[in-house]
């Protein structure tokens, strides 16, 4: 199935091209939005190391990774 209309963006905050109609921020991708601002999760499915839902790569920014290295030292 060919997706018709998708726009190809840049995520600002980890460089992971993103599809801009599934992503509730412009320039973030779905699970920077996620991380950064507690939007809706995407349920990532994975297929040749991108999101058929989204489109991310997979990309985690420095600053997302130390705070996820953080909030799981903190439990």
């Amino acid at each position: 199935m060919v997706k018709q209309n998708i726009t190809i963006k840049t995520c600002d905050e980890c460089g992971s091209e993103f599809f801009e109609q599934v992503s509730p921020m412009s320039n973030l991708c779905p699970n920077c939005s996620h991380q950064l601002y507690g939007y809706e999760k995407c349920v990532h499915e994975l297929k040749n190391g991108r999101c058929q839902k989204c489109g991310w790569n997979g990309n985690i920014s420095e600053y997302l990774e130390k705070l996820e290295k953080s909030n799981n030292e903190n439990l």
